[in-house]
């Protein structure tokens, strides 16, 4: 079907959602004809490819050619999920013209926007998962009618606790309604088979990146001189800045406020209360000139007008999170500038890596594993929705079972039970119990998503009570600043840690001294490898021996080098990662070319052992702690996909260096910047 036919197929839908544009983007074309013949889809491209309309234009237009969403007709039609609140008021504020023109009754319901109106039910609804969820399980007749559901983002919700809670929320959708069409809306991503975890038979529409990135990397030193000069070079009007802390953020809005742009530098971050995040945006989206200065909370497809330039202070997490920063970039060409700005040798690495990876479609994102944490709050949510009638073990089985094992539902189910959170009012048939309400009455119920502070921990001496540093993942022994330091005590909640000296670590230090963090995929680690000793073969890792210790660069990141080097301790071998590019084995000589891999059931233990601090980390869901620990233990493990890992770590082969030539490689990264 080529463009002129599409506009001919669009008879009520081309004139709100297209004239204004003249024609189609390429995901446009390749979408449309499939939703128009009710096929279920998923619709992959790059940010601000026009995807949203690719998908809501043509199933708008099946429903009114079949008369059913007349505006005399009280129900919803679609449903629309996106993964936040700041995005579905987005969405409301672009769609709510468009769909207004067609005489179709748009509404959202959020946590900030609570309620229906159940005389004048929208015929296009927005919504969260989390609203969604609380939705189902109180007011579930409203879905009698639906048509189509549209899953926005999915790429954000997939592969968390809330991409499970969304699958399984579908599984009850699906018993209450069937022969629903199906659009979900991802970024670029690695795993085109994403449809599959959410419905039946999708058919994919993938667009490759076919925009540009056109990068430059400045030192901190210079960043505030070097950016003015920038902008005045390329006349840059409108600058979005994304920092990886809050504090960042509001001490750069002061050091760039002068001119040109005087009074003109904004602030947006998840501290802010929800109107005044919202007026900034209709200022950013307003203003023919200024600069923000953001948090992740901007990372989504929120609108904010067109951006000139994209500034990355530090290196995001990971590949995927620059690759959606960077896309909030000039929606009116096809290439987008952006600056990244490091603060060590090292960050200027990570930052050529993820440009590299972004540039070449290499995203590096974790494999699928489910959610564990998800089973409690789908069966409290589910309970809840039964609440009248109770439900059966066979029909909670039927609605988690195509996500996890029913072996598994069923112990799950059985803490509950012991614990008198569920009961049994008739033989076999389950209610929520009393312990349950205040949470019911809050509605706590419908939200998987656990408060998690993802940072560093301050380390403060413990005699002297001064600063030390800052690291992200701690053995009881850890290497920080060139010294050995023992924990002393510990605050998870503060991120704080006490910690004694116990010796310096001058051999460590003149081999490698510097900072780094990273909770990025472990097999990045062969990609950052290259750029340090690029005439090693990609599985060849250096390490080299002093006389009394192992020094292996492993690049692994701080998340998976803080667990290796505990297994191995574990193992009686005595490891220290150094900030997750160094593995120090000391005391130990290999004899071997291979990677000294630690057991499986040993890094169980350690994970056993460390089971709230990597919670924190993997951000593993609001009911986490409802399983019982055996799969609490589970749940982490799969999350960080530890068999792929081993089976890395086997595959990897040590390349022995001379002490001095050691030395000199790894300069890159411990120099300061």
């Amino acid at each position: 079907m080529d463009s002129t036919e599409i506009k001919d197929r669009l008879k009520r839908t081309w004139v709100p959602f297209f004239s204004r544009f003249g024609n189609f983007t390429p995901i446009q074309e390749l979408s449309i004809p499939r939703i128009l013949k009710g096929e279920n889809v998923v619709v992959i491209s790059p940010a601000a490819t026009g995807k949203t309309e690719a998908v809501i234009a043509p199933v708008l237009e099946n429903m009114i050619q079949k008369g059913h969403v007349q505006a005399e007709i009280n129900s919803i039609k679609v449903l629309y999920i996106s993964p936040t609140r700041a995005l579905v008021n987005d969405l409301y504020r672009r769609l709510v013209d468009p769909i207004s023109y067609l005489d179709i009754l748009l509404g959202r319901k959020t946590g900030d926007r609570p309620k229906i109106d159940h005389r004048k039910l929208p015929h296009v609804l927005l919504t969260t998962p989390e609203s969604f969820d609380s939705l189902i399980a109180r007011q579930t007749r409203i879905f009698l009618d639906l048509e189509a559901v549209v899953l926005d983002e999915i790429h954000l919700l997939d592969n968390t606790p809330r991409g499970d809670q969304l699958r399984v929320l579908l599984s009850r959708l699906r018993r209450i309604k069937k022969g629903i069409q199906y659009c979900a809306l991802s970024a670029t991503i690695d795993d085109l088979n994403i449809g599959l975890r959410y419905f039946n038979d999708p058919k994919v529409c993938f667009l490759k990146s076919q925009r540009e990135i056109e990068c430059k990397l400045i030192s901190q030193r210079d960043f505030v001189r070097e950016l003015f000069h920038i902008i005045q070079e390329r006349r840059l009007k409108k600058i979005l800045i994304f920092f990886n802390a809050r504090s960042y953020a509001e001490a750069f809005s002061q050091k760039l406020n002068r001119p040109p742009f005087q009074d003109a530098v904004l602030v947006h971050h998840a501290s802010l209360p929800k109107e005044r995040r919202e007026e900034v945006e209709r200022q950013m989206n307003n203003s023919n000139r200024a600069i923000l200065c953001a948090t992740s909370t901007l990372e989504l497809g929120i609108d904010i007008g067109d951006i000139d330039c994209i500034i990355l202070y530090r290196p995001p997490f990971n590949v995927s999170s620059l690759l959606q920063r960077t896309g909030r970039g000039n929606r009116r060409t096809n290439t987008l500038f952006a600056l990244g700005v490091y603060t060590t040798n090292w960050e200027k690495i990570l930052f050529e890596a993820f440009f590299q990876c972004a540039q070449q479609g290499q995203l590096f994102e974790r494999r699928y594993r489910p959610s564990l944490s998800v089973i409690p709050q789908q069966l409290y949510s589910y309970l809840y929705q039964r609440r009248r009638i109770g439900t059966t073990l066979k029909s909670l089985y039927n609605i988690l079972t195509p996500i996890f094992d029913e072996e598994l539902v069923k112990i799950v189910f059985k803490k509950l039970i012991d614990e008198g959170i569920v009961k049994e009012v008739r033989p076999r048939i389950y209610f929520v119990s009393d312990r349950l309400e205040k949470k019911i009455d809050w509605g706590k119920i419908h939200s998987n998503i656990a408060e998690t502070s993802f940072g560093e921990y301050d380390v403060f001496d413990v005699t002297s009570g001064s600063f030390i540093g800052r690291i992200f993942y701690l053995q009881e022994q850890f290497i920080l600043g060139g010294k050995c330091w023992q924990i002393v005590q510990m605050s998870e909640r503060e991120k704080k840690v006490y910690a004694k000296f116990i010796g310096h670590a001058s051999k460590v230090a003149k081999i490698f001294e510097g900072k780094g963090a990273g909770n990025y995929d472990y097999l990045l680690s062969t990609i950052l490898k290259k750029k340090i000793f690029p005439e090693m073969a990609i599985k060849e890792f250096p390490c080299t021996f002093d006389g009394t210790n192992t020094y292996i660069v492993h690049l692994l990141g701080s998340l998976y080098g803080f667990i290796l080097a505990d297994a191995l301790s574990v193992e009686g071998i005595d490891a220290v990662d150094v900030e997750g590019k160094l593995l120090v084995l000391n005391r130990f000589r290999l004899d071997q070319e291979s990677f000294p891999v630690p057991r499986h059931d040993t890094i169980k233990k350690v994970i056993g052992k460390n089971i709230r601090r990597l919670e924190d980390a993997l951000g593993s869901g609001a009911y986490f702690y409802d399983l019982p620990t055996h799969y609490q233990v589970e749940d982490h493990y799969m999350a960080l996909d530890i068999e792929g890992f081993l089976e890395f770590l086997c595959s990897m082969k040590m390349l022995n260096l001379e002490l001095g030539l050691f030395r000199n490689a790894v300069k890159s990264l411990t120099q300061k910047d």
